[in-house]
Protein backbone atom coordinates (compact mmCIF):
# COMPACT_ATOMS: atom_id res chain seq x y z
CA UNK A 1 0.00 0.00 0.00
CA UNK A 2 2.54 2.14 0.77
CA UNK A 3 4.30 3.01 -2.55
CA UNK A 4 0.32 3.35 -3.81
CA UNK A 5 -0.41 5.51 -1.47
CA UNK A 6 3.08 7.73 -2.16
CA UNK A 7 1.83 7.98 -6.06
CA UNK A 8 -1.57 9.35 -4.81
CA UNK A 9 0.21 11.97 -2.31
CA UNK A 10 2.70 13.05 -4.70
CA UNK A 11 -0.11 13.48 -7.77
CA UNK A 12 -1.62 15.94 -4.85
CA UNK A 13 1.22 17.96 -4.79
CA UNK A 14 1.26 18.01 -8.76
CA UNK A 15 -2.10 19.82 -8.08
CA UNK A 16 -1.33 21.97 -5.95
CA UNK A 17 1.40 23.24 -7.78
CA UNK A 18 -1.08 23.52 -10.74
CA UNK A 19 -3.10 25.49 -8.46
CA UNK A 20 -0.81 27.34 -7.44
CA UNK A 21 0.56 28.61 -11.14
CA UNK A 22 -2.92 29.01 -12.60
CA UNK A 23 -4.51 31.04 -8.98
CA UNK A 24 -1.54 31.88 -7.18
CA UNK A 25 -2.29 31.10 -3.67
CA UNK A 26 -1.61 34.18 -1.22
CA UNK A 27 0.79 34.31 2.01
CA UNK A 28 -2.46 34.22 4.38
CA UNK A 29 -4.01 31.72 2.63
CA UNK A 30 -0.79 29.90 2.62
CA UNK A 31 -0.82 30.10 6.23
CA UNK A 32 -4.26 29.20 6.78
CA UNK A 33 -3.61 26.14 4.55
CA UNK A 34 -0.66 25.09 6.85
CA UNK A 35 -2.99 25.60 9.66
CA UNK A 36 -5.65 23.61 8.34
CA UNK A 37 -3.19 20.15 7.61
CA UNK A 38 -1.35 20.75 10.79
CA UNK A 39 -4.58 20.40 12.68
CA UNK A 40 -6.35 18.12 11.16
CA UNK A 41 -3.32 15.87 9.87
CA UNK A 42 0.11 16.96 11.32
CA UNK A 43 -1.31 16.75 15.16
CA UNK A 44 -3.25 13.47 15.49
CA UNK A 45 0.00 11.71 13.59
CA UNK A 46 1.47 12.83 16.51
CA UNK A 47 -1.07 12.22 18.73
CA UNK A 48 -0.84 8.34 18.89
CA UNK A 49 2.54 8.37 20.56
CA UNK A 50 1.40 6.86 23.96
CA UNK A 51 -0.11 4.37 22.82
CA UNK A 52 2.83 3.60 20.19
CA UNK A 53 5.14 3.69 23.13
CA UNK A 54 2.80 1.64 25.64
CA UNK A 55 2.40 -0.97 22.24
CA UNK A 56 6.79 -1.02 22.07
CA UNK A 57 7.02 -1.11 25.90
CA UNK A 58 4.52 -3.57 26.27
CA UNK A 59 3.26 -2.34 29.59
CA UNK A 60 0.03 -1.18 30.98
CA UNK A 61 -1.01 0.93 33.91
CA UNK A 62 -0.88 4.20 35.63
CA UNK A 63 3.08 3.87 36.15
CA UNK A 64 3.43 4.15 32.63
CA UNK A 65 1.18 6.64 32.19
CA UNK A 66 2.98 8.62 34.25
CA UNK A 67 6.92 7.51 33.51
CA UNK A 68 5.50 8.39 29.31
CA UNK A 69 3.79 11.76 30.21
CA UNK A 70 6.38 13.26 32.56
CA UNK A 71 9.35 12.13 29.71
CA UNK A 72 7.40 13.61 27.37
CA UNK A 73 6.54 17.05 28.86
CA UNK A 74 9.61 17.54 30.15
CA UNK A 75 11.89 17.06 27.06
CA UNK A 76 9.25 19.88 25.88
CA UNK A 77 10.11 22.05 28.57
CA UNK A 78 13.86 21.45 28.38
CA UNK A 79 13.77 22.22 24.35
CA UNK A 80 11.72 25.22 24.31
CA UNK A 81 14.40 26.50 27.00
CA UNK A 82 16.70 25.83 24.70
CA UNK A 83 14.81 27.68 22.10
CA UNK A 84 14.74 30.33 24.07
CA UNK A 85 18.30 30.85 25.34
CA UNK A 86 20.35 29.24 22.78
CA UNK A 87 18.01 29.29 19.46
CA UNK A 88 20.97 28.91 16.84
CA UNK A 89 21.76 25.44 18.74
CA UNK A 90 18.04 24.87 19.10
CA UNK A 91 18.08 24.85 14.86
CA UNK A 92 20.70 22.56 14.27
CA UNK A 93 18.96 20.05 17.57
CA UNK A 94 15.66 20.53 15.03
CA UNK A 95 17.44 20.23 11.65
CA UNK A 96 19.52 17.08 12.64
CA UNK A 97 16.25 15.31 14.45
CA UNK A 98 13.78 16.26 11.58
CA UNK A 99 16.49 15.03 9.06
CA UNK A 100 16.36 11.28 10.63
CA UNK A 101 12.75 11.35 11.23
CA UNK A 102 12.10 12.86 7.51
CA UNK A 103 14.67 10.42 6.26
CA UNK A 104 13.11 6.97 7.82
CA UNK A 105 9.41 8.07 6.81
CA UNK A 106 10.44 8.95 3.09
CA UNK A 107 12.79 5.80 2.62
CA UNK A 108 11.68 2.97 0.73
CA UNK A 109 14.63 0.07 1.36
CA UNK A 110 15.82 -1.85 3.78
CA UNK A 111 16.02 -0.77 7.38
CA UNK A 112 17.93 -3.70 9.47
CA UNK A 113 21.52 -1.92 10.45
CA UNK A 114 22.96 1.09 11.08
CA UNK A 115 23.93 2.17 7.13
CA UNK A 116 20.47 1.60 5.99
CA UNK A 117 19.73 3.92 9.14
CA UNK A 118 22.96 6.57 7.88
CA UNK A 119 21.44 6.42 4.68
CA UNK A 120 18.06 7.91 5.32
CA UNK A 121 19.46 10.17 7.69
CA UNK A 122 21.61 11.59 4.92
CA UNK A 123 18.76 11.80 2.73
CA UNK A 124 16.62 13.55 5.06
CA UNK A 125 19.08 15.66 6.48
CA UNK A 126 20.16 16.68 2.46
CA UNK A 127 16.16 17.61 2.01
CA UNK A 128 15.75 19.59 4.85
CA UNK A 129 18.68 21.44 4.00
CA UNK A 130 17.59 21.65 0.02
CA UNK A 131 14.20 23.05 1.50
CA UNK A 132 15.48 25.86 3.74
CA UNK A 133 18.17 27.01 1.70
CA UNK A 134 16.09 27.05 -1.36
CA UNK A 135 13.34 29.49 0.45
CA UNK A 136 15.86 31.13 2.80
CA UNK A 137 14.36 34.53 2.14
CA UNK A 138 11.11 33.08 3.83
CA UNK A 139 12.83 31.20 6.74
CA UNK A 140 15.02 33.91 7.50
CA UNK A 141 12.96 34.85 10.33
CA UNK A 142 12.44 32.14 11.77
CA UNK A 143 16.74 31.60 11.92
CA UNK A 144 16.66 34.96 13.25
CA UNK A 145 14.50 34.16 15.62
CA UNK A 146 12.95 37.86 16.40
CA UNK A 147 16.60 38.90 16.29
CA UNK A 148 18.27 36.95 19.10
CA UNK A 149 20.62 34.70 16.90
CA UNK A 150 23.68 35.70 17.47
CA UNK A 151 24.77 35.46 13.70
CA UNK A 152 23.41 38.27 11.22
CA UNK A 153 21.02 37.76 8.44
CA UNK A 154 23.65 37.84 5.80
CA UNK A 155 25.52 34.90 7.05
CA UNK A 156 22.89 33.55 7.23
CA UNK A 157 21.97 34.19 3.24
CA UNK A 158 25.81 32.99 2.87
CA UNK A 159 25.47 29.93 3.90
CA UNK A 160 22.28 29.03 2.48
CA UNK A 161 23.69 29.82 -1.14
CA UNK A 162 26.98 27.50 -0.36
CA UNK A 163 24.53 25.24 0.93
CA UNK A 164 22.02 25.02 -1.72
CA UNK A 165 24.12 23.61 -4.47
CA UNK A 166 25.64 21.34 -2.27
CA UNK A 167 22.33 19.49 -1.50
CA UNK A 168 21.41 18.84 -4.66
CA UNK A 169 24.43 17.14 -5.36
CA UNK A 170 24.54 15.02 -2.50
CA UNK A 171 20.91 13.84 -3.40
CA UNK A 172 22.21 13.07 -6.76
CA UNK A 173 25.35 11.47 -4.88
CA UNK A 174 22.95 9.32 -2.61
CA UNK A 175 21.16 7.99 -5.51
CA UNK A 176 24.49 6.65 -7.47
CA UNK A 177 25.49 4.90 -4.80
CA UNK A 178 22.49 3.26 -3.88
CA UNK A 179 22.07 2.45 -7.59
CA UNK A 180 25.49 0.42 -7.52
CA UNK A 181 24.80 -1.48 -4.05
CA UNK A 182 21.18 -1.59 -4.78
CA UNK A 183 20.99 -5.46 -3.30
CA UNK A 184 22.09 -4.03 0.28
CA UNK A 185 19.32 -1.28 0.27
CA UNK A 186 16.23 -2.59 -1.35
CA UNK A 187 14.94 -6.35 -1.68
CA UNK A 188 13.85 -5.46 -5.05
CA UNK A 189 15.41 -2.96 -8.27
CA UNK A 190 11.75 -1.69 -8.91
CA UNK A 191 12.09 -0.44 -5.45
CA UNK A 192 14.87 1.93 -6.42
CA UNK A 193 13.71 2.96 -9.42
CA UNK A 194 10.66 4.17 -7.08
CA UNK A 195 12.90 5.91 -5.05
CA UNK A 196 14.47 7.76 -8.13
CA UNK A 197 10.82 9.37 -9.23
CA UNK A 198 9.82 10.13 -5.25
CA UNK A 199 12.96 12.28 -4.68
CA UNK A 200 12.85 13.21 -8.14
CA UNK A 201 8.78 14.82 -7.62
CA UNK A 202 9.22 15.88 -4.22
CA UNK A 203 12.29 18.08 -5.59
CA UNK A 204 10.06 19.92 -8.17
CA UNK A 205 7.25 20.53 -5.63
CA UNK A 206 10.16 22.20 -3.46
CA UNK A 207 11.39 24.57 -6.53
CA UNK A 208 7.70 24.84 -7.64
CA UNK A 209 6.25 25.98 -4.29
CA UNK A 210 7.18 29.05 -1.96
CA UNK A 211 7.95 27.70 1.54
CA UNK A 212 4.76 27.31 3.17
CA UNK A 213 2.84 26.06 0.68
CA UNK A 214 5.80 23.12 0.26
CA UNK A 215 5.97 22.73 3.90
CA UNK A 216 2.08 22.35 4.56
CA UNK A 217 2.07 19.60 1.66
CA UNK A 218 5.54 17.89 2.95
CA UNK A 219 4.88 17.96 6.33
CA UNK A 220 0.99 18.56 6.93
CA UNK A 221 -0.23 15.93 4.03
CA UNK A 222 2.96 13.78 3.13
CA UNK A 223 4.76 13.42 6.24
CA UNK A 224 1.71 12.55 8.27
CA UNK A 225 -0.15 10.53 6.00
CA UNK A 226 2.97 8.51 5.15
CA UNK A 227 3.67 8.24 9.29
CA UNK A 228 -0.20 7.30 9.96
CA UNK A 229 0.00 4.42 7.34
CA UNK A 230 2.95 3.50 9.51
CA UNK A 231 1.07 3.11 12.61
CA UNK A 232 -1.55 1.73 11.26
CA UNK A 233 0.38 -1.73 10.27
CA UNK A 234 2.23 -1.15 13.56
CA UNK A 235 -1.01 -2.06 14.94
CA UNK A 236 -1.68 -4.86 12.41
CA UNK A 237 -5.18 -2.39 11.68
CA UNK A 238 -6.86 -3.38 8.16
CA UNK A 239 -6.26 -0.71 5.19
CA UNK A 240 -9.89 0.15 4.90
CA UNK A 241 -11.80 3.01 5.55
CA UNK A 242 -13.03 1.49 8.90
CA UNK A 243 -9.25 0.97 9.52
CA UNK A 244 -8.35 4.49 8.92
CA UNK A 245 -11.35 5.70 11.23
CA UNK A 246 -10.60 3.64 13.58
CA UNK A 247 -6.87 4.95 13.80
CA UNK A 248 -8.46 8.14 13.91
CA UNK A 249 -10.88 7.35 16.76
CA UNK A 250 -7.24 6.48 18.94
CA UNK A 251 -6.09 9.57 18.35
CA UNK A 252 -9.05 11.83 18.87
CA UNK A 253 -8.50 12.27 22.68
CA UNK A 254 -4.87 13.47 22.45
CA UNK A 255 -5.84 15.67 19.53
CA UNK A 256 -8.18 17.19 21.33
CA UNK A 257 -6.12 18.27 24.15
CA UNK A 258 -3.50 19.64 21.61
CA UNK A 259 -6.27 21.57 19.35
CA UNK A 260 -7.52 23.53 22.48
CA UNK A 261 -3.91 24.63 23.62
CA UNK A 262 -2.59 25.35 20.21
CA UNK A 263 -5.61 27.12 19.42
CA UNK A 264 -5.67 29.09 22.33
CA UNK A 265 -2.02 30.18 21.56
CA UNK A 266 -2.88 31.06 18.13
CA UNK A 267 -5.67 33.19 19.36
CA UNK A 268 -3.22 34.74 22.07
CA UNK A 269 -0.58 35.34 19.27
CA UNK A 270 -2.38 36.69 17.08
CA UNK A 271 -3.82 39.71 18.91
CA UNK A 272 -0.66 40.38 20.33
CA UNK A 273 1.81 39.83 17.40
CA UNK A 274 1.71 40.26 13.50
CA UNK A 275 2.12 37.64 10.72
CA UNK A 276 5.63 38.13 10.42
CA UNK A 277 6.68 37.40 13.99
CA UNK A 278 3.57 34.76 14.40
CA UNK A 279 5.20 32.06 11.93
CA UNK A 280 8.46 31.88 13.41
CA UNK A 281 6.74 30.90 17.48
CA UNK A 282 4.37 28.78 15.51
CA UNK A 283 7.12 27.20 13.58
CA UNK A 284 9.34 26.65 17.06
CA UNK A 285 6.02 25.47 18.48
CA UNK A 286 5.93 22.90 15.87
CA UNK A 287 9.64 21.89 16.87
CA UNK A 288 9.10 22.20 20.48
CA UNK A 289 5.88 19.15 20.19
CA UNK A 290 7.96 17.31 17.67
CA UNK A 291 11.29 16.76 19.78
CA UNK A 292 9.31 13.88 22.12
CA UNK A 293 7.29 12.41 18.84
CA UNK A 294 10.76 11.93 17.18
CA UNK A 295 11.40 10.14 20.38
CA UNK A 296 8.79 7.70 20.30
CA UNK A 297 8.36 7.08 16.67
CA UNK A 298 11.82 6.31 16.37
CA UNK A 299 11.52 2.94 18.05
CA UNK A 300 9.12 1.74 15.32
CA UNK A 301 10.43 -0.81 13.59
CA UNK A 302 10.43 0.34 10.08
CA UNK A 303 9.47 -2.08 7.23
CA UNK A 304 10.53 -1.84 3.67
CA UNK A 305 7.55 -0.32 1.47
CA UNK A 306 5.64 -2.52 -0.18
CA UNK A 307 3.21 -2.36 -3.17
Amino acid sequence: MQLRLRIILLLIGGLLIVINHLYPINFNNQVNLLLIVLFVLGIPHGALDFFIDKKIQNTQGMRHTLVFFGKYFSNMAIYALIWYYLPTLAILIFIALTAYHFGEIDWIGKAENKLHQLMYFLLGLSWILFLLSKNIHSAIEIFMLLGQSKIEAEKFYAIAKTIFPITQASLIIIHIILFFSWKFFFTKPINFFYAVIQIGCLNIINLALPLWLCFAFYFGIWHSILSFDKIRQEFDIQNTIKGWLSLLYMALPYSLLAWIGIGLFIKYALQTLDMAHFLPLLFIGIAVLALPHLQVFTKVKLKETTI
